[in-house]
Parts: C-alpha cells; structure tokens; sequence
C-alpha cells in the first residue's frame, strides 16, 4: 500500500510524535468493564507535516479523525491530532509499518498480538480477560518507563513480567522523582534499569 520510502518515512513520525496505546472506552456496568480501544495516533503543530501523514494513512485504512487543542500560551502553536481507532483500522497500518518502526516496535507487537487475541473465534465479542488487561498495563509501563529503555526487551519478556509489581515500582519512582536534583535524576536513570530487566545487559549498557 505505502512505499518502502513512504512507510518508513510514517514509521519514523510515529516514532517521534505518535502514540500506540489501548485507550479505555465506556464502562460495561453488567460485566463491570472497561472496553479497551487500540488506537495510533500523531501530533504535531505543522499543517503540512500533518496533511502528508494523513494521505499516507488514509491509503491503508478507509478513515481517520482529527482533533485539534489549542495551546493557553501565545508563545506556543495549536497541537493538532490524527487517530486510527479501532482493531480493524489500527491492524493494518500497524502490519505495514511494524518492519520500520524503532522506538514503538514494542508497543505495536502488543498491541497487535491484543487484537490478533481479540479476533480469535471463541474470544471475540467476549467479555476481556485479564491478559487483555496485562496488554494493557504493558502498553502504559512501557511509556511511563521510556527514557530507562537502554535495554529493550522482548513481548515475551513483557508478558512473563509481574505488571501489578512493575506499575508500583514506576509510581514509586515517579514520587521520588520530585524530590531529587536534575543531577540525581540523571544518575538514577542511568542504574534504574537493572531492576525491570536482564541485569547482566543492563550492566554492560551503563558500564559502556
């Protein structure tokens, strides 16, 4: 659908200013759940830049929306929005892009192996499951936690981790966070890592 060129050239947009999550829909009262919604999304401030992503984008699934926040500062320009909502829409554009993408490799494979799980006979228009919700919460540690991702782990690895364990964790670090100097906050970035992954990479990471 896209070129090697084109795909690569979204990928990397994605990559710097976009989003692939699972957001969360209106409440089921009767099964007491929340629905979870995949969803890609870009934002930038630059017309043109924005225009040419949603002709990419368009070429792979048959509709987008856009949104637009206007910004309280005068110093600052209007943030605009695309979002790919949907399993149907975000799968293909995901499959296309995924050989391309770098820094959100990792959320696309969850979240494509959520919707590939959602799809499945017998599981479809089910009530979610709690690895549905373990997608989830991957998705959001993953972001929490991005600028200690000098180790990248796999979707196994994600998916064997204890989630409830990891959310505490990244809370007590943000809490902390505000405590300490910018100094500080540099040097424990830089040995936090350890802790969430292989340690013996981590190590030789920092080491280096």
């Amino acid at each position: 659908m896209l070129t090697a060129t084109e795909a690569s050239w979204l990928a990397g947009f994605i990559d710097a200013d976009g989003c692939i999550r699972l957001s969360k829909g209106m409440k089921n009262v009767k099964k007491g759940q929340h629905s979870l919604i995949p969803q890609v999304t870009v934002h930038n401030t630059c017309v043109v830049t924005l225009n040419h992503a949603a002709q990419l984008l368009e070429r792979i699934v048959d509709s987008i929306t856009t949104s637009r926040r206007r910004r309280t500062s005068l110093k600052h320009a209007d943030m605009a929005n695309i979002h790919v909502l949907g399993m149907k829409r975000c799968e293909p554009v995901l499959r296309e892009l995924l050989p391309y993408l770098v820094t959100k490799r990792l959320e696309a494979e969850i979240l494509l192996r959520f919707i590939e799980r959602r799809k499945t006979r017998g599981i479809r228009n089910k009530p979610y499951e709690p690895v549905d919700y373990l997608s989830n919460e991957a998705l959001k540690y993953i972001k929490k936690t991005r600028h200690l991702r000098d180790y990248v782990p796999t979707v196994e690895e994600i998916f064997d981790q204890d989630i409830v364990r990891t959310t505490a964790k990244a809370v007590e670090v943000a809490e902390m966070s505000t405590r300490l100097s910018q100094d500080q906050l540099n040097e424990r970035a830089s040995k936090l890592v350890w802790y969430r992954w292989d340690r013996s990479q981590a190590i030789g990471k920092i080491a280096k």
